[in-house]
């Protein structure tokens, strides 16, 4: 049997691997709660046991869903023929996508009149490969974090956490719909918070735990209105939508409103339809132009609602993958342990805005406007981000504003349509940045926790093993042949620069020429960074005179990730054939091409994007070596040779001006104190002392109890309990009452 042919059969059959998802989730989730209920009492090495084992479960049980999904060996067709009956969707679903797709519904989570949700779980090509990066990448970081946390009182209660987050992750990614998305993506949100506040009795610490949540809850506040908007238009769509909508989705009336009876409205798999059942055909039918007759969005029409739900998505993304205006919480982040920063930071939590949209591609393509924004938040976000990198001492900010601008990278990507290369870039990105961030902590491990990278250097020689690795992962990031990191960011700018949205077409030219500023950024402040920790003599400043390696818990992780960094460049390659035209394409396009079918197919039939299909050439690769090249060069001209021989002498006022706002970050939080803390400072103490204290305490609750007590004051004198002075009132009353009767009568 060939490897080939090997790999085609999947250990485990898929239809007996489905009802079984459940576990990836569930066995992090019970190391979460063994270890956060019973970790004092288990000791130290048991939570560690623990921990590892739960991660490492999820992973193995991740391996073999993931190998399910291409599962093309006997009994294949049979396979998916159950596969569907799993999956309980009518929805028209494609051969390609139960073929290489593993999914289980478990029935009805809730549901609340005409509005139902399923707890259904699927893997495919896109979440196969999340699954991969999350429970091995969190199980290399978990082992790194035995050794880094040995000394830490807490220990117990980090692990519990890092186990809880690893779930909560994996279940955004296995989720089939977007409500049971949004339970993972507020379940990472919680779980950052309680990593990023560990050390909590440090008031700093956590502080920057309340400022990430805070501002997370800004960007999931925008995901519920997108997922209601949604709503709204699938019922909107199931009103006017005619014989002709259904057959353009492959469906028919009954199977679709059958579908949306048993599954509800926000599974992926039907929104992907709907996407498709709006694609104008040229006959008479329900199309992004067409006004909704009725119901709460009566009026607009259905491009219109679907480009406003997709920029609200991309705020809720802009909160937890850190991009404008919803960035400023990440770098206060580093507060926490330096392995929470490569688990949740550079690997996983950040990324999850990514994969948001390339689930939702087949809907982000209907509207040009939300995908030029997305690309040009995404520019501007990685822009601003590298030039705050450039000033940047601590060497938990550096990779912090390198995380950022990254992110920012693969939302270009997104927002112009190259999926797949973004996807890639976020996996290369998870090697090369998971690795930097746990070499940064092994740095900080062996020089007292010292983080200033102007107090280190002369590391190369004193930490050979974090000094490798970090190399290899400063390579893979800068963009130099032949690491991973060159070939997924050139697949993104190349993209970038050959797709074209329809009436936006300027876009592409403006974020491709900032990605090669970006590119070149990347470099200088990346080399400025290992040049000043690894190179030179050791600093005159630095706390301990002489640095020492970490132990093998934490430099095994390190050689790993490195040697991912560099090997998963071959995913780049176009070593396949397109099945469509048999074209040259990449091995990581041709993996993906079932998950982003239907996004290429509806893009084709809408004409609201032209996508480029070609691959890089000679010439493309050697322009984006050369823009590394020429950011690396600068600063190591500048750091080896300039600035050393001008030790001494005075800085010129106008570069020490350009530091210093690059150091404090272009004053964007202060910008934001005073826009927006202040002013809600200030409405929230008016609500408090007028509203609430004087309106409601004084006036309404005080005052009705003063006016009570007053009269009752009054009228206590009336009750002497003088028997004599009550039949004289009484008496007085009754000549009174006969006085009033005399005169009615006499009138």
């Amino acid at each position: 049997m060939t490897l080939a042919e090997f790999l085609q059969v999947a250990p485990v059959p898929p239809e007996q691997l489905a009802p079984s998802l459940w576990l990836i989730i569930a066995l992090p989730l019970l190391g979460a709660f063994i270890c956060g209920v019973f970790g004092r009492m288990l000791g130290r090495a048991n939570v560690h046991l623990v921990a590892l084992s739960a991660v490492a479960g999820a992973f193995v049980l991740s391996v073999l869903a993931f190998w399910a999904t291409s599962h093309t060996g006997p009994g294949a067709a049979e396979g998916s023929r159950r596969l569907m009956a799993y999956y309980r969707n009518p929805f028209g679903i494609e051969a390609d996508f139960v073929r290489y797709a593993l999914a289980y519904d478990y029935g009805t989570w809730f549901a609340v009149g005409d509005f139902r949700v399923n707890f259904g779980l699927s893997v495919d090509h896109l979440s196969g490969i999340l699954l991969l990066v999350i429970t091995g990448v969190g199980f290399l970081i978990h082992l790194y974090s035995t050794s880094y946390m040995e000394h830490d009182d807490g220990y117990w209660r980090y692990f519990a956490y890092l186990n809880l987050f690893v779930a909560a992750m994996l279940t955004l990614v296995l989720a089939d719909n977007l409500v049971l998305l949004f339970v993972g993506w507020e379940g990472v949100g919680m779980a950052s918070y309680l990593l990023i506040g560990f050390w909590y009795t440090d008031p700093a610490k956590a502080w920057a735990g309340r400022k990430a949540f805070i501002t997370n809850r800004i960007g999931d506040f925008a995901f519920l209105i997108a997922t209601f908007l949604l709503v709204l238009l699938v019922s909107a769509f199931t009103r006017q939508a005619n014989a002709a909508d259904y057959a353009t989705a492959g469906s028919s009336t009954q199977r679709y409103q059958a579908s949306l009876q048993e599954k509800g409205p926000v599974t992926f798999k039907g929104l992907e339809k709907l996407a498709e059942g709006l694609v104008d055909t040229g006959t008479d039918k329900v199309d992004l132009s067409t006004p909704i007759e009725a119901g709460p969005l009566a009026g607009y029409t259905f491009g219109g609602v679907m480009t406003a739900a997709l920029l609200l998505f991309l705020l809720g993304a802009a909160g937890k993958s850190a991009q404008l205006p919803l960035y400023v919480w990440l770098p206060d982040a580093m507060a926490g342990p330096t392995p929470v920063s490569a688990l949740i930071h550079a690997a996983t939590m950040v990324t999850a805005g990514v994969y948001l949209f390339s689930r939702m591609s087949a809907l982000l393509v209907l509207s040009p406007t939300a995908m030029a924004t997305v690309a040009i938040v995404g520019a501007l976000t990685s822009l601003l981000a590298a030039l705050i990198a450039f000033a940047q001492d601590d060497i938990k900010k550096v990779l912090a504003y390198s995380t950022v601008s990254q992110l920012g990278i693969m939302f270009m990507g997104v927002g112009m349509g190259i999926f797949w290369a973004a996807v890639l870039h976020l996996v290369t990105h998870a090697f090369f940045k998971a690795c930097l961030f746990l070499g940064a902590g092994s740095v900080m491990h062996g020089n007292g926790d010292e983080t200033d990278i102007k107090k280190l250097g002369g590391l190369r020689h004193e930490m050979k093993w974090t000094w490798g690795t970090f190399l290899v992962a400063t390579l893979a990031i800068t963009g130099i042949i032949p690491l991973s990191g060159f070939f997924s960011k050139d697949a993104i700018f190349h993209g970038v620069h050959h797709n074209h949205l329809h009436g936006l077409e300027w876009t592409s030219s403006l974020v491709y020429y900032l990605g090669l500023v970006i590119a070149a950024c990347t470099a200088f402040y990346m080399t400025r960074l290992y040049l000043l920790t690894f190179e030179g003599p050791r600093s005159k400043e630095a706390r301990v005179e002489h640095a020492h390696e970490s132990a093998w818990q934490m430099t095994l992780p390190l050689v790993v990730l490195a040697v991912l960094s560099v090997v998963a460049a071959v995913y780049a390659f176009p070593l396949m054939r397109s099945a469509s035209d048999g074209r040259p394409q990449p091995i990581f396009e041709n993996f993906l091409s079932p998950v982003f079918g239907a996004m290429a197919r509806i893009a084709e039939g809408a004409k609201t994007v032209e996508l480029d299909t070609s691959v890089p050439g000679m010439a493309d690769y050697l322009k984006a070596w050369l823009v590394a090249l020429s950011g690396g060069v600068a600063a190591a001209f500048l750091y080896l040779k300039f600035f050393p021989a001008r030790v001494g002498q005075p800085v010129p006022a106008f570069a020490r001006a350009v530091r210093r706002t690059a150091q404090n970050k272009f004053y964007v939080d202060e910008l934001y104190e005073l826009a927006v803390i202040r002013p809600v400072k200030f409405l929230s103490f008016i609500l408090f002392r007028v509203v609430d204290a004087l309106l409601i305490d004084t006036v309404a609750v005080r005052g009705t109890a003063w006016v009570t007590a007053r009269v009752g004051s009054a009228l206590r004198y009336v009750q002497s309990g003088d028997a004599q002075a009550y039949a004289a009132v009484m008496a007085i009353a009754i000549l009174g009452g006969v006085a009033y009767a005399l005169i009615q009568v006499l009138q």
